[in-house]
């Protein structure tokens, strides 16, 4: 019985060796391969510096600069849910390859345990605040975008406005421009006019001269 275990257990420790090689192996290589979808979470390492800074910061400074990352955080959520079902769509139809969804489903789970973390992160500072630090940041994200918005329109309004007066000066100078040439025309008109009328005057001497 002990000659049949021995193997037995021989064999399925080189089964376990082998099968933990290749999950390490896989996730070696995929880490190799896959990109990141988003840029480096710039939020989150000046959270993390912050919890780590020496002399300790205070605890008000710790907790907005956390809820500056659940905005992040959102922000990538809401991009990560908007462009999933086109990538699904063109995956089905072989537009895209495994590697770039490899890509996006890594973004999915990344972001999945950025928002458990900074659940978890909430919860030290205030009982329950995991549960609604997201709604908050969401609200944040909401005010910011209509804040940029409206500075976008006042933008938008400003170069308008400058289109407009720009307009205006180049119709006017147009205007004046074209005013000053018909004051020439007719100060060469008149002129024109003045030297016939001088020459058909002398014309007349001359003829009641020869008369004479």
């Amino acid at each position: 019985m002990s000659s049949l275990l021995l193997p037995t257990v021989y064999l399925g420790g080189c089964i376990a060796a082998m099968s933990a090689f290749s999950y390490v192996y896989r996730r070696a290589t995929a880490t190799q391969t896959v990109e990141s979808w988003f840029p480096l979470n710039r939020q989150k390492e000046e959270y993390i510096a912050l919890l780590n800074a020496e002399p300790a910061v205070p605890e008000f400074h710790l907790r907005t600069a956390l809820l500056r990352r659940a905005m992040e955080a959102v922000r990538r959520l809401v991009q990560i849910q908007q462009e999933k079902p086109a990538l699904q769509q063109l995956m089905k139809t072989g537009s895209i390859g495994d590697e770039l969804w490899r890509e996006f489903s890594a973004a999915e789970q990344e972001i999945t345990a950025e928002l458990q973390e900074i659940a978890m992160e909430a919860n030290t500072f205030k009982e329950n605040w995991g549960q609604t630090i997201f709604s908050t940041a969401a609200q944040m994200l909401e005010h910011e975008k209509q804040k940029q918005l409206q500075q976008e329109m006042k933008v938008m309004l400003e170069k308008e406005t400058a289109r407009k007066k720009r307009e205006e000066e180049r119709e006017a100078k147009e205007a004046k421009e074209q005013e000053a040439k018909e004051h020439e025309r007719r100060l060469r008109e008149a002129k024109k006019a003045e030297e016939e009328l001088l020459k058909m005057e002398e014309q007349e001497k001359k003829a009641a001269s020869k008369k004479k």
